[in-house]
């Protein structure tokens, strides 16, 4: 029998979910540096598909860690979206809406600080399987076998670890797609203006998501990203083909671009399964626990770094309580990522995704349009900004009776 190594935990993908969960395991119980193997099938810098936008939640996170950002980034302080009754400024005063990283500089920035944290990560290694006992975890690579007491599958949303030990279900599998495209920034309003835009006017055409533009930098130089995301892509079907539809939506999105000639030139797009957060979902199964988008990220957007980083916390904070000997533990962390803020965040995310996306969508979009303040709020919410997303939910009604009714200030 093939000898394993044995590790405290073995986290499957070495992305911002396995390298968050490494990362506030180490920060909160040194002692588990060099006892912490991450595996992952790539190798960093690894091409990621994914627009990179880094909500403000984000960026709280990589303080809390310590970890600086210093990677080519653009800063998103304006915001528009276009709806099927009309338009929407999202903009907050000049506050930072996003910073736009790309993501494959991101992770390998990561893996960098995880590694010098005493964390080991095995690359080019591909989870074949997974057994448990009561003792320990067994998982089996392409390059031996590793032990554990605790596995956390972050392995994305296609997740080995979640079809090993959960089972495979694929309701909750939406898909984007994206391509960039190179601009002169001195004559690209996303540039000069700082913003990014969303479209949502492809709802009505049975697309339950959105299309959007990003302002970013590749290899120093100024591209804009542009891509589109329907949360259920399997409700609609068309002789032309999946990929034609939501090409041909981004062409409608945004005219003023280059969009129409790639529609002959597939490889310019990258497609990609998005897995999205459902409540009846479980996340913990004897040792085995499931983060990030192998879990499941917010269903109405599709974004998912905040989550990534946001499991990883929760997780690292079970896992030491598992190692103390509590073994209650990570069934209070399956019961956190239901029940806590997080949870609670997704849960209604959820809500609107299934309103905004619904067949009476032009009145959700209406009513959202009807306060300016209580879209700030809503934005301040949904950006985490100062953790505006962990206050209870009667708080949040409270602020925003004031802010609409009273018409008190915001902040």
């Amino acid at each position: 029998m093939e000898a394993s190594r044995k590790f405290d935990v073995v986290i499957a993908g070495a992305g911002p979910a396995g390298l968050a969960t490494a990362l506030f395991l180490v920060k909160h119980r040194p002692a588990l540096a060099g006892r912490i193997v991450a595996i992952e099938k790539s190798a960093h810098p690894r091409f990621k598909v994914c627009a990179g936008g880094l909500i403000p939640k984000t960026m709280l996170a990589l303080d809390e860690l310590g970890i600086p950002l210093d990677v080519p980034a653009v800063e998103v302080v304006r915001g528009e979206a276009s709806t099927p009754v009309g338009g929407v400024d999202l903009s907050r005063g000049g506050d930072v809406l996003a910073t736009v990283i790309r993501r494959d500089l991101f992770d390998a920035m990561l893996a960098r600080a995880a590694s010098d944290a005493g964390v080991e990560i095995v690359q080019r290694s591909r989870v074949l399987d997974v057994t448990q006992d009561a003792s320990s975890v067994r998982v089996d690579t392409d390059q031996g076998i590793f032990e554990a007491q605790i596995l956390v599958g972050a392995d994305g949303s296609g997740s080995r670890v979640r079809r090993a030990v959960f089972g495979a279900r694929k309701e909750t599998i939406g898909r984007a797609m994206m391509t960039d495209i190179a601009v002169d920034p001195e004559r690209t309003p996303e540039f000069i203006e700082k913003r990014y835009c969303f479209d949502f006017r492809c709802v009505s055409r049975g697309i339950s998501g959105y299309s959007w533009s990003f302002p970013c930098l590749i290899g120093g130089a100024p591209h804009l990203n542009i891509g589109i995301y329907d949360q259920r892509p399997h409700e609609f079907v068309e002789a032309g083909g999946e990929q034609s539809r939501m090409i041909a939506e981004l062409v409608a999105a945004f005219p003023e671009l280059p969009l129409d000639g790639l529609k002959r030139h597939a490889t310019r797009w990258q497609s990609f399964p998005i897995r999205w957060f459902d409540a009846a979902d479980s996340y913990a199964r004897g040792r085995v626990i499931l983060a990030g988008d192998a879990a499941g990220v917010d269903p109405l957007m599709g974004e998912g770094i905040s989550c990534a980083f946001e499991h990883g916390k929760l997780a690292a904070n079970s896992i030491c309580k598992f190692l103390d000997g509590d073994g209650d533990a990570l069934r209070i962390y399956d019961l956190t990522l239901h029940e806590g803020a997080v949870g609670k965040k997704l849960s209604k995310l959820a809500f609107a995704a299934r309103h905004f996306y619904s067949p009476h969508h032009r009145l959700f979009f209406r009513v959202a349009r009807i306060s300016r303040r209580a879209r700030e709020i809503g934005v301040d919410w949904y950006n985490g900004a100062r953790h505006l997303d962990e206050l209870p939910t009667r708080s949040l009604i409270a602020r925003w009776a004031r802010a609409v009714l009273l018409r008190e200030p915001v902040r």
